[in-house]
């Protein structure tokens, strides 16, 4: 079962088309903030993106985009 989250697009720490770039530059960018991230995918199976995990809880704008979480790293 797949869950879905919002985000703003234009708050990606990363973007990508490969899967496992997309997780290397997570896995990057948490050793340096330290911080949970989300990888997650369009929801047209294209894009997959980096955010941080405590935006998915604060965001609620009307510029959201819907996205399926595919790996969590806490």
């Amino acid at each position: 079962m797949s869950e879905n989250v919002l985000f703003n697009p234009g708050q990606a720490i990363s973007s990508t088309f490969d899967f496992n770039e997309a997780y290397v530059s997570a896995q990057i960018y948490q050793k340096k903030r330290n911080k949970p991230l989300l990888v997650v995918q369009e929801e047209d199976g294209k894009l997959y993106c980096v955010f941080d995990k405590a935006a998915a809880e604060q965001e609620t704008t009307s510029q959201s985009k819907q996205y399926r979480i595919i790996k969590q790293l806490d």
